[in-house]
């Protein structure tokens, strides 16, 4: 068969290859309803807390965690593409923290010097930096699993993107049963919880991920 006959062939084939942006959305999904089962279990019921913080402090930090987690992914799926730009999307990471940062300049300034700590180190600083880092746990293994089908050129920094994105997505879900009102708390508990699967996958990126 002539090279021209096969590309013909090839073109016209009805068959259509999974796009890996998908795969990777859906594990994403799928690893964030399981952390969220494992919530449900250890946890109990999600919104439970929000009668007692109200409304706003509850669209703040799932504000937060759903701006942090649609930009972690983006950058994550950049570094899956050679030639894409990642740095712009990376940059964008940074945005939800400049918004956090700023409210917390706020509550600050508005606060007692003395009470400054209680901002940042509430009574639940260690449940929320466990829940957060074994939440993201689920999500981590399904999207590494899904991210092999796709082609990055620096699996380390790809890898740890992904689990910036499992973190995040933790957050999340995690977010559903904060009790704590303040800025300062989600910038204390919310980014070392999320840095650990960033970590996570920073580290076994070169191996799973090469390709």
């Amino acid at each position: 068969m002539r090279t021209e006959d096969l590309i013909a062939d090839l073109a016209a084939s009805p068959t259509a290859t999974a796009s890996p942006s998908r795969g990777f959305a859906v594990a994403l999904a799928a690893g964030w309803i399981i952390a969220l089962l494992g919530l449900v279990l250890f946890l109990g019921s999600p919104l439970s807390a929000v009668p007692n913080t109200g409304m706003l402090p509850f669209a703040v930090k799932t504000g937060f965690a759903v701006a942090f987690t649609a930009a972690a992914i983006s950058a994550s799926l950049a570094a899956g593409r050679p030639g894409q730009k990642l740095a712009l999307r990376a940059t964008l990471i940074a945005i939800p923290f400049a918004v956090l940062l700023a409210l917390a300049i706020l509550e600050l300034t508005s606060t007692a010097r003395s009470d400054w700590p209680q901002l940042f180190f509430r009574t639940t600083y260690a449940t929320c930096i466990t829940a957060i880092a074994l939440a993201s746990l689920p999500v981590l293994a399904a999207a590494l699993w899904a991210y092999r089908e796709m082609a990055p050129t620096r699996p380390a920094l790809a890898g740890l993107l992904v689990g910036l994105s499992a973190g995040a997505a933790a957050a999340v879900a995690y977010a559903l049963y904060c009790p704590e009102t303040t800025a300062a708390f989600l910038l204390a508990a919310y980014t070392p919880a999320a840095l650990v699967p960033a970590l996570a996958g920073w580290l076994v990126g070169p191996k799973l991920l090469r390709w």
